[in-house]
């Protein structure tokens, strides 16, 4: 039976965000994974659910949850309803945040799940989740023992060109558009500034070669968001790690939101088998 417990941690700046385990109380437990969502992401995206009851089945426990600053409530939603935090959300506060989960699992969860295999800890990112995951590993004293990046940038802000950011400096604010809401997010100056300060912190260039865990990349052919390029750039300076290309793949592995298929898509399957597999290797 898979079992599902909801909870409230503080995060960046003490801010508040929602957190979901998925668990089963069976006597094999082979760890917890922490999944972090990516840019205009959420913890209840499309198929996201799904796939943590894949691994469930597969003997782990899941954790997924929203960044403090992704603009999500602390209520189960799909709806963007706080965009002045998304305003102001940035990498160095996504680190904070996976901080915060991971103390959570080894101080608190113990002590109420005591079933759950909580020191055998993994973390995969999707997209911007993944930077954020890869830069905790490399700058944050661990437990977690193996990473897994799905289609991950090198560089998140590559293509914020001059341009984009001039107007950003002239106007105090950008947008990006949420093609599944309509909505135009805004980016505060704020943001621009923390770049610019943390250029160092925030370059996997200047961190990949202080990962000492292993690590598994997973990319699709047909990444809309993040183009190969981006994989290439990874696997050439992550050079431990592991790789794996799905065919014809896109962005979300083939999945969509609303999720309304009973079964994982193709893509999809592919990617958790090669990450469960990885994980117990």
């Amino acid at each position: 039976m898979i079992l599902n417990r909801k909870f409230i941690l503080k995060g960046a700046l003490n801010e508040q965000f929602a957190l979901d385990l998925s668990y089963s109380e069976s006597p094999e437990q082979k760890g917890i994974i922490i999944f972090c969502h990516g840019f205009k992401g959420f913890k209840d995206w499309g198929c996201w659910s799904m796939i943590a009851d894949y691994f469930v089945k597969n003997g782990f426990a899941f954790l997924k949850f929203n960044f403090s600053h992704n603009g999500m409530g602390l209520e189960d939603s799909v709806e963007f309803t706080d965009l002045d935090k998304f305003a102001k959300n940035t990498l160095g506060k996504e680190m904070e945040d996976i901080k915060s989960v991971e103390q959570f699992i080894v101080n608190e969860l113990p002590e109420f799940l005591s079933k759950i295999n909580t020191k055998k800890i993994f973390i995969i990112g999707h997209s911007k989740g993944g930077v954020s995951a890869l830069l905790y590993c490399t700058q944050y004293e661990t437990k977690i023992e193996k990473v897994c990046t799905w289609a991950s940038p090198f560089d998140f802000h590559r293509s914020w060109n001059s341009k984009f950011i001039d107007s950003w400096r002239a106007e105090g604010v950008q947008y990006i558009k949420n093609a599944r809401t309509n909505q135009m997010m805004p980016l505060h100056i704020e943001v621009l500034e923390d770049i610019e300060t943390n250029k160092e912190k925030y370059s996997l260039l200047n961190w990949s070669k202080k990962l000492q865990i292993p690590y598994l990349i997973v990319q699709g052919t047909n990444d809309e968001a993040v183009k190969m390029e981006e994989f290439n750039l990874l696997k050439k300076h992550f050079t431990k790690a592991k790789n794996h290309i799905i065919p014809e793949a896109n962005h979300v592995f083939g999945a969509s939101h609303p999720c309304t298929a009973t079964e994982l898509p193709e893509h999809s399957e592919e990617l958790v088998r090669v990450t469960k597999e990885f994980f117990l290797s």
